[in-house]
Order: C-alpha cells, then sequence, then structure tokens
C-alpha cells in the first residue's frame, strides 16, 4: 500500500509505503482489515478527489491486492474517517519499513 500526501501551506509532498508481507503476522491482519474496511478492495470505480483549495491537504491511496493496483485520491474534505484511520494506523505503525 502507498499513501501519498500533498499540499498544504508548505506544498510539500510525503509517501510512505507498506508492504503486508514484511509486517508481523498481527499487524498484517489489522492492515488488511483496515484497508477493507475502508472500502479499498472494492471493484467499485475508483474516487478521484474533487479539486481542492490551494492549501487544502490531498491524500492519493493505492492498495495493491492480487496482482491489481487500486488508487483511489481524496481532499481533505472528502476523506472518510476510515481512510483516515487507515493513515493515522500507518504513520504510528512503529514496524513499517521507512519509506
Amino acid at each position: 500500500m502507498t499513501i501519498t500526501r500533498g499540499g498544504g501551506l508548505a506544498g510539500l509532498t510525503r509517501q510512505t509505503e507498506v508492504a503486508s508481507d514484511a509486517l508481523p503476522p498481527g499487524e498484517a491482519a489489522k492492515l488488511h482489515e483496515l484497508v477493507e474496511g475502508a472500502g479499498l478492495l472494492s471493484d467499485a470505480v475508483p474516487r478521484d478527489a474533487p479539486p481542492t483549495h490551494p492549501d487544502e491537504m490531498s491524500y492519493e491511496v493505492t492498495v495493491e491486492d492480487q496482482g491489481r493496483a487500486r488508487t483511489q485520491r481524496f481532499s481533505e474534505q472528502t476523506l472518510p474517517d476510515s481512510v483516515r484511520s487507515l493513515i493515522a494506523w500507518t504513520d504510528s505503525n512503529p514496524e513499517r519499513p521507512p519509506g
């Protein structure tokens, strides 16, 4: 999974990558649970974020599953709580590889 954040006052872009196969089994299961709960594995048409305000953060979340990559884009205003929770878990997980 790759999370790319951009925007804000400084306009910086930051990317975080997490591979479930590099995590301990319990953490990999939690990651999968959060990804499923966020609806990022569904076959629904990926969402693109609407145009943002100049200093608003934007998020791009790409999930690879069974050889397929699914990408969804969000603005700060359209970021669902379930995706926000996934991002927070990823940022706070001490087991994630640096990225």
